[in-house]
This record gives structure tokens, sequence and C-alpha cells, in this order.
């Protein structure tokens, strides 16, 4: 799509790797932008719920040295991105559970670190184990008015970067290998991008957008922007631009 919308062959003036790059960081774009827009309206969740993980639980554990608790992120099933809720609950629960036991689960208020300071030190919004409060750094998730337990946090996982597995056939045109694909056994003159020769069988290592099809598009645009500037290719930019401000983004 990317190469007929700049009117390039097969071949094209854009290697595989380089859209691969713009691919990569447009998804990490546009992941960001969706995240900070979760909850203005229905299309922004909605294009968000691929990477939503629900009550993720995180066991809480006291710092001896701060006498704090605390839990850490690294604990969660996925790669932590954004936070959307947590909750508290003194249940056992088995990290490897689907569903967690969440009956008696608290909510937790999620508060900034000058947010922190001020009800730490107010009497009447100090946290309580019926009112709790906590508080994200870039690893862990400190929790006030608890003993223990486990945070149970619903979250956006980042989404996997995008790998553009292919083999290129002996007049230098690509064809690309599907997001879970079964072995393919290359032809004479075909080369995989891993270097392999006929008649060797490669699997296909690729990545597909996590996004659905009407994310995934807007994506598209964004990257044929992004190659029209490097290539210098002002008409196919300013087409690309109208494209993008007649979809929502």
């Amino acid at each position: 799509m990317l190469l007929d919308r700049l009117r390039k062959d097969k071949k094209g003036s854009v290697s595989a790797e380089e859209f691969e790059s713009f691919l990569r960081y447009r998804n990490s774009d546009y992941f960001n932008l969706k995240a900070k827009s979760d909850g203005v309206g229905k299309v922004e969740e909605d294009s968000i719920k691929p990477f939503l993980v629900e009550f993720d639980p995180i066991a809480v554990g006291l710092d001896g040295e701060m006498n704090i608790y605390r839990g850490l992120l690294a604990g969660l099933t996925q790669t932590y991105g954004h936070w959307k809720g947590v909750w508290w609950t003194t249940n056992t629960v088995d990290p490897g559970d689907t569903y967690p036991d969440i009956s008696d689960m608290i909510y937790v208020d999620v508060v900034t670190e000058l947010e922190l300071q001020n009800r730490l030190a107010n009497a009447i919004t100090a946290p309580s184990t019926s009112d709790p409060v906590a508080y994200f750094t870039d690893t862990r998730i400190y929790v006030f008015g608890t003993v223990g337990g486990y945070l149970l946090v619903t979250y956006y996982k980042q989404p996997n970067d995008p790998y553009f597995d292919y083999y290129t056939d002996a007049s230098g045109n690509i064809t690309y290998l599907t997001e879970g694909q079964g072995a393919y056994t290359l032809q004479t003159g075909e080369i995989s991008r891993s270097g392999s020769v006929a008649p060797a069988a490669v699997t296909s290592l690729s990545v597909d957008l996590e996004w659905e099809d009407y994310d995934a598009v807007n994506i598209l645009d964004m990257i044929v922007s992004d190659v029209s500037i490097a290539l210098s290719d002002p008409e196919s930019f300013q087409a690309s631009i109208l494209e993008r401000q007649q979809n929502a983004s």
C-alpha cells in the first residue's frame, strides 16, 4: 500500500527495513497518543482496548529500609505501559490465575508525588485500609494504608514491536511472510531476510500490528507522511496530510 501510494515499483525507494523502522516509531507514537486520550470518548477507548490488561496481580511487600509497602511493576504479566485502575485485596492471589478473586477488592486512589505528600500530612485524607493511596515510579508502585496483600492493576501494556520478515526473489521483489505462517521452502534465486537461500525452509518471524484495521490504516497514513519527507516528495506529503485530517486520529 505504501509503495503504491508513493508510485514506486515493488523494489521501491523504501526498503523493508526502513519501512519497519518507521512502523515501530509510529506504533509507539500512536499508542502514546491513544493512551493519553483514554476516557475522552468511545472511539479512543475502543482503539486502545487491544492493549488492555485487567486485574493483573502484584504482591505487596514491606520495604524494610523505607518501611513502605510496595510492589514491583516487573511482576506484572505484560510490559507495563499506562495504568488505568488499581485495587487492593487481602485475598490470596495466584499470579498465574487468569481471573483472580476480586470479590473483596478496594479501589486505590493513585496520586501524584505532590498529592501524596498532602495526603500523608492531612489527618482527614490520610490513607487507610478503606481508602488506600498509591504512587507510581518507573519500576515500582508504593501503596499507603494497606498491610500486604495484592494490588490488582488494570493497565495498558506496551505494544509489541512489529517485525517485517520477508524473502526476496531473483528480480528483487519482496514477499512478506505473514505472522504465524508455516515454514516456506525457498526457491532458486530467493533469499530470506536472514540470508538463507534455496532450498532452505524459513519460518516467519513477523510480528503484525496489534491494532484493529481502522487504527492500522491511520498509522500507515503517518508513515506515508514520514517517507514522503525522507524522499523529498512534497506532493505525496501534502496528500498524506489531507488524508490524515479527514481521518480521526
